[in-house]
């Protein structure tokens, strides 16, 4: 009696498990959004529980605009990059955590003026990550519907190493006012103190 309910659950389990794993040789693709813009991936089936992919993100760009007590400021800000990573299915089902490097395409620039109390400097403003190319770990899941197609999801963290953040001015004695201020130099500092970065991308998957 005790061994029914048990070989009937391992069935259904292992009939779960086989709807869920990927065949070697697969090619998927796929499309969605990311914390870094519109994203396009390809992947490949190395064998039933490791999978190599590549992931293109950008497409996505807004004017930055700010004026407060430190000055003003205008110009661009633009997302994207292009990771490569290795899929890993433990259990050979939907669930999978991913591990690899991310080259980041994404920066800040603008124009403006910098207020140091007494004066204000005309300057130029940039902002890129610490590590062009960074480590990055994510997990996942796929939900399959229909023929191939799937729904994804993914969390994870992107490891920056802080965002360089620079302030530029023409003139060397201007430069030297901007470089002087403490308010300068505490945003500097807090931008180089945001080491990691999150991850969040959802999207649609179509297995070949």
């Amino acid at each position: 009696m005790t061994l029914r309910p048990l070989a009937f659950a391992t069935i259904l389990a292992t009939a779960g498990a086989s709807a869920s794993a990927q065949d070697v040789g697969d090619v998927v693709i796929g499309g969605g959004l990311s914390t870094f813009g519109l994203n396009l991936e390809g992947a490949y089936q190395i064998d039933p529980q490791l999978r190599a992919r590549a992931a293109f993100m950008g497409g996505f760009g807004a004017d930055y605009e700010e004026t407060d007590e430190d000055g003003t400021l205008e110009g661009s800000f633009d997302l994207g990059g292009f990771a490569v990573l290795a899929d890993y299915y433990p259990m050979q089902n939907g669930w999978r955590v991913s591990g690899g490097l991310f080259l980041s395409n994404t920066e800040l620039s603008a124009t403006g003026t910098v207020d140091l109390g007494l004066t204000t400097e005309a300057a130029t403003v940039s902002a890129d990550f610490e590590n062009d190319i960074a480590p990055m770990i994510t997990t996942g899941y796929d939900w399959g519907f229909g023929n191939g197609w799937a729904l994804t999801s993914e969390v994870g963290a992107v490891f920056v190493g802080g965002v360089n953040l620079e302030f530029e001015a023409d003139d060397p004695t201007a430069q030297a006012e901007i470089d002087d201020d403490p308010d300068v130099q505490e945003a500097i500092s807090d931008a180089s103190d945001v080491s990691v970065v999150p991850y969040v991308g959802i999207g649609v998957s179509f297995n070949f």
